[in-house]
């Protein structure tokens, strides 16, 4: 579907927050996390047909490859994929449920509402102004962090609290970008987004502030969980200073040049020309965190 980038680009978010809890690599190969991984995946591919349903007629007007993409497929073809991912979903929920012997995992449906609620009327929250950003922020970035970490560790910590908060503003940050590029488009289709209520300029101070925040409570909480790992094994010590490295200039630069277009009195013309980079931004900061968390798993 026209949204598959988005769920490559998203598929190290679930696995960091089990990563980051692990005590050993057997944390990892525990059949939960695979049926959880998977259940994040679902969800999101739920959401993106939702969003590729819903959003079908104002992609016609702008965006004509993607509801092309909906048309080609039929809808109600994707209709039918949609309740199966929904039974899939459920399903996968209750599993984990059973398997880990708590509840809690049912509190993953609530992914189930966010995609719902998000995109489709009567709330459709996308269009809500002040609250369009947060059912990406909660929902796609920080509770499937802290449930990633719960499915291992088995309760809740400050620290991946504190990561998830970083890792969901570096990610929300970053898809300001899109909001401020969609600006003119959302306008005339009755969406009023946060770019609308704020200005383009001010939004995307908002979002070099988001990034450069999030980068450092992200950068501070890593190093701080697994400092005796990050220190006493001289082997992957200079691989791991390099990937760190890396993720902090990333960081800068992506809050640089938000901040940079913050300043631009053709702000939204900008944001068109940038927004073919947000997906390699992405990449370039969930998988080289993903590899980190993995090089420090004890």
């Amino acid at each position: 579907m026209s949204r598959a980038n988005i769920q490559i680009a998203s598929l190290p978010t679930a696995a960091i927050g089990v990563i980051l809890a692990a005590q050993n690599w057997k944390d990892i190969a525990d059949i939960s996390v695979l049926l959880y991984v998977l259940l994040f995946f679902l969800i999101l591919t739920y959401a993106c047909n939702i969003n590729c349903i819903s959003d079908v007629e104002v992609d016609q007007k702008f965006k004509r490859y993607m509801s092309e993409a909906v048309r080609a497929f039929k809808p109600k073809t994707l209709k039918r994929v949609i309740f199966v991912e929904i039974i899939l979903i459920l399903l996968l929920a209750s599993l984990l449920c059973i398997i880990k012997q708590d509840v809690i995992f049912s509190v993953s449906l609530f992914g189930l509402l966010c995609g719902y609620a998000y995109s489709t009327p009567p709330l459709r929250i996308k269009k809500r102004g002040v609250f369009s950003p947060f059912p990406v922020m909660i929902g796609l970035y920080f509770f499937p962090l802290v449930f990633g970490w719960f499915i291992v560790a088995e309760d809740i910590s400050i620290f991946i609290l504190l990561f998830a908060l970083g890792y969901a503003l570096i990610m929300q940050g970053i898809t300001f970008l899109n909001t401020c590029e969609d600006f003119t488009e959302d306008k005339s289709s009755d969406i009023t987004t946060l770019a609308h209520i704020l200005g383009l300029n001010k939004i995307l101070k908002l979002a070099s502030l988001a990034v450069a925040s999030g980068g450092i409570l992200v950068m501070a909480t890593l190093s701080l969980n697994r400092w005796e790992r990050l220190f006493n094994n001289p082997v992957l010590l200079p691989i791991i200073a390099v990937g760190l490295l890396f993720l902090a200039g990333t960081l800068i630069y992506i809050s640089r040049t938000l901040y940079i277009l913050s300043q631009s009195d053709q702000a939204e013309l900008e944001c068109k020309k940038h927004s073919g980079k947000m997906r390699r931004w992405f990449l370039s900061i969930r998988y080289p965190l993903f590899v980190i968390a993995l090089l420090l798993v004890p």
